[in-house]
């Protein structure tokens, strides 16, 4: 027996889980074979992966009844939403057009401007994560990372600790972007992170599986200064925050905010839960 607030949110998380293995199925079936590239109006890539996957997730999600945002589906206004799901139906294309699996479907929902539930799968491992950060009464929780083929377990009171811990015998690791690596990712790590740790390695990854990573315990921090938008950090954000980890703004260190006027977030910096400090 659960209370009408978490039955609800389990029912949703299990309908936003079959939306991300339907498109994961879409994206692969597209990824086995020749496909087009093209370039939007941000000139970022786009396939038809990202357009088939978009739209199953759509009409699965269409049962729970809330709008719908995604970045191949914007509506013209989403400040009355209250409460909606926000979509990366194919998070990583720029990885998913060179070939080398580091893609991810991320489904989150927003409720009062902040990410409450989160998915992310990898469609080329059939590895998934997923949390639901607010049970009754506001309190962050954790759910379960669930590989491929088990139950995904969902339990209100799963301690944060059943995510991975920190592996103490590894250095320090911290994660780039693949793809989008700036000039002020290496100073903020040069100026903020390798005086406490020297001997620190720097890893890249694409898409939110560099979030994956922090949550698994296989990397420290994930510091970020290139364009993303808020459809590439809300799921990752709410399952990352749900494992006690943090996605702070680098300019004030601040969460990130949600459901503002425009898509785009700020410079931020991830931190794996048990971090040695937050800058």
């Amino acid at each position: 027996m659960c209370d009408l607030y978490f039955c609800v949110m389990k029912t949703w998380m299990d309908i936003a889980v079959k939306a991300a293995r339907l498109a994961g199925e879409a994206i692969m079936e597209v990824y086995a074979q020749p496909f087009e590239v093209y370039t939007k109006d941000d000139a970022s890539p786009v396939t038809q992966a990202d357009l088939r996957a978009s739209n199953i997730i759509k009409e699965t999600l269409k049962e729970t009844g809330l709008p719908f945002v995604s970045e191949e589906d914007l509506p013209p206004d989403r400040s009355q939403f209250g409460r909606y799901w926000l979509v990366d139906p194919l998070d990583g294309t720029a990885e998913f057009v060179k070939r080398n699996g580091e893609f991810t479907v991320n489904i989150a929902l927003i409720e009062n401007k902040r990410p409450v539930l989160g998915v992310i799968y990898a469609p080329v491992t059939g590895q998934l994560w997923a949390a639901l950060r607010h049970c009754e009464g506001g309190t962050t929780e954790a759910i379960q990372p669930d590989s491929s083929q088990g139950q995904l377990r969902l339990d209100c009171h799963v301690a944060p600790q059943s995510f991975a811990p920190r592996n103490d015998e590894r250095p320090f690791t911290v994660l780039v972007s693949r793809s989008h690596r700036t000039p002020e990712v290496d100073a903020y790590i040069d100026k903020v992170l390798r005086p406490a740790h020297p001997d620190l390695v720097i890893d890249s990854q694409g898409s939110s599986l560099k979030f994956a990573r922090l949550v698994d315990g296989t990397a420290d921090v994930y510091v970020c200064y290139s364009k993303t938008k808020e459809w590439d950090t809300a799921a990752a954000d709410a399952i990352l925050t749900a494992a006690g980890g943090k996605v702070l703004r680098i300019s004030d260190g601040m969460p990130l905010e949600y459901d503002k006027e425009d898509y785009p977030n700020p410079p931020f910096v991830a931190w794996a839960p048990n971090p040695i400090f937050f800058a």
